[in-house]
């Protein structure tokens, strides 16, 4: 079978502890035709000394290895954009620099390639790793997934992720979004216009991808979530101008974005300013007519914005985490119970 041509963009950013291991998991793989840019965003620790020193040693993969160091801090966002000036190849993937693929991940998506010529974006499955306890959590076991739509009211956070898609070249060449600016996240903006200009997306039922779990990850620090009401205006502004906005489908993706961050963020101490930005937000949708299909958990949270005083909210919030760790605590104890039995019975 022809093997199609990748492009990896990995940034970096003082991962001097997770790097390596990132780009190992990229040329272990039985497969040739990849390139790997590298783009660290002015590292402060010795990040680049030990990128520097695994391309020497690489000699069998020099060639297919690109280096760019930039001077100073541009963001996530700029930094994947500057990569990608300098991709060679029709397919594009993105690889966060504390994360790795899994064995595999380029022979299946070049089988789906090879047999499907129309498409432009491919999602794959992952798994969630925990920095500390190292458990395994499979993002999707059975997903089928078609629409954007129907992929944010199941998960937005996967949904929105760049880093388990691979894109075509040319497609991202054609939408020619422009820079995405720091004061707006670093992934939705970009996927979502993506996904909404190719109207649909292959969804590969492959693990591909270890995303892991940090404490002290970007994505988990309570002052993003207002980047949020700024990337939906820049969504908005973007799907107009590639004329492909429908103000439905644009408000259920905007209401999933914000009660993802409602409920990730709740012991921030801008919460309330949050919660009620996002009561005056919600106030000026008009879905209850042309929501045709649940948003499950979403639309709870949507709903419960609406009706309840801020105190009430947060309670329910407060109230649903303390029973998601209770839970989580029993089941834990349940299965020690189960694994002593059984250590004793033998």
């Amino acid at each position: 079978m022809k093997q199609t041509s990748f492009s990896v963009i990995v940034p970096t950013f003082n991962v001097q502890d997770y790097v390596i291991k990132a780009l190992d998991s990229i040329f272990v793989q039985d497969y040739e035709n990849v390139e790997v840019i590298i783009v660290d965003d002015a590292s402060m620790d010795n990040t680049v000394q030990k990128i520097e020193n695994y391309i020497a040693l690489q000699k069998s993969h020099n060639q297919h290895i690109k280096f760019i160091k930039c001077e100073v801090n541009r963001g996530l966002s700029t930094v994947r954009e500057e990569g990608l000036k300098y991709a060679q190849n029709e397919w594009i993937l993105f690889l966060d620099s504390d994360d790795w693929y899994n064995d595999g991940l380029f022979k299946e998506l070049n089988r789906v390639i090879q047999n499907n010529s129309d498409i432009n974006i491919i999602e794959f499955n992952f798994d969630f790793i925990n920095e500390y306890t190292q458990r395994k959590k499979i993002a999707y076991s059975d997903r089928g997934v078609s629409s954007i739509r129907k992929s944010a009211e199941e998960n937005i956070m996967t949904a929105v992720a760049v880093w388990n898609k691979c894109f075509r070249k040319s497609f991202l060449e054609n939408i020619n979004l422009p820079p995405i600016p720091r004061t707006v996240l670093d992934d939705a903006p970009f996927t979502i216009c993506a996904l909404l200009a190719a109207k649909y997306f292959y969804w590969l039922d492959f693990i591909g991808y270890s995303y892991i779990e940090r404490n002290n990850s970007l994505s988990k620090q309570a002052s993003m979530y207002f980047r949020v009401f700024h990337s939906i205006v820049f969504m908005e502004k973007e799907l107009k101008r590639l004329k492909i906005y429908d103000k439905t489908q644009f408000e259920v993706i905007s209401i999933c974005l914000l009660s993802y961050n409602l409920h990730r963020y709740s012991d921030s101490l801008e919460y309330k300013n949050f919660y009620n930005e996002c009561r005056k937000f919600f106030h000026s949708f008009d879905l209850e007519k042309n929501i045709k299909t649940p948003i499950t958990y979403n639309r709870k949270i949507y709903k419960r914005v609406l009706l309840y005083p801020y105190w009430l909210f947060k309670l329910r919030v407060k109230i649903s985490k303390s029973i998601r760790r209770l839970r989580k605590t029993v089941l834990n104890f349940l299965k020690k119970l189960v694994k002593n039995h059984i250590k004793s019975s033998q």
